[in-house]
């Protein structure tokens, strides 16, 4: 990370909130993995330097860390990014705890990062993402199309029932969550780990099929390309 820093400090204009444009057109190009890194730095950058700007730079750069652990083959560095992750949303929350953006990211990076461990030696993250996800819901319920109900869905499907987990309450999250967006692909590849969880291949094919079907903004373009792809490999269909 240092190393990338150091590479691209001498290209930073003086004026600390032009740091923000940067990063914003990095991460843009997303799917370049080098040009996702660029921004996570870039917005680190801006936190420290822009206290105006620093809370909107650390939960990008939390959003940057979470695509970067999302699209990285190795667990260790899996594990690290989504760390990174959460440490960016904390700094956010720090600095604004009315911040609906850090909230969300805060609890989806633990989310993902117990994902990635193992739900078994997760569990102690499932209080805290419940946590920042009731903060979401207070704060903005419609946020990223009611989100905070499709990551309570997944909290309910993937934790054992005896641990707290409901797959009833589940579906009902994601239900919620579809209806306030329906077009959103992350709710989408949700119904496919729930009904296959649920031991309804037919059901999580359709929602695979739906997923496919969907047209995303532009802006969503590389999430639906890689949620797609992570429906056919849970399905092993790549047609």
């Amino acid at each position: 990370m240092w190393v990338v820093l150091c590479f691209f400090q001498p290209a930073w204009p003086g004026e600390p909130s032009s740091l923000l444009t940067q990063a914003d057109a990095a991460y843009s190009k997303r799917e370049d993995i080098p040009e996702a890194k660029i921004a996570m730095v870039i917005y680190e950058r801006a936190a420290v330097t822009d206290s105006a700007h620093a809370v909107e730079a650390y939960w990008k750069a939390s959003r940057a860390a979470w695509w970067l652990g999302e699209n990285t083959a190795d667990r260790v560095e899996q594990l690290q990014n989504f760390q990174t992750a959460i440490h960016f949303a904390q700094k956010a929350v720090q600095l604004n705890p009315d911040s609906v953006e850090a909230h969300f990211w805060l609890g989806a990076n633990e989310g993902t990062y117990g994902k990635a461990k193992g739900v078994l030696k997760s569990l102690s993250l499932v209080k805290s993402i419940r946590h920042e996800m009731a903060e979401v819901l207070r704060l903005n319920d419609h946020y990223l199309s009611g989100a905070a109900y499709r990551v309570l869905g997944v909290v309910d499907l993937k934790v054992p029932a005896l641990m707290g987990g409901n797959l009833t309450r589940s579906k009902e999250e994601l239900d919620q969550a579809l209806r306030l967006g329906p077009e959103d692909p992350f709710v989408h590849y949700d119904y496919v780990q729930f009904y296959l969880a649920s031991n309804n291949s037919d059901k999580a094919r359709a929602a695979l099929q739906g997923l496919r079907a969907l047209q995303v903004a532009s802006e969503m373009a590389p999430e639906h390309k890689m949620l797609i792809a992570k429906a056919e490999k849970l399905l092993g269909d790549t047609h």
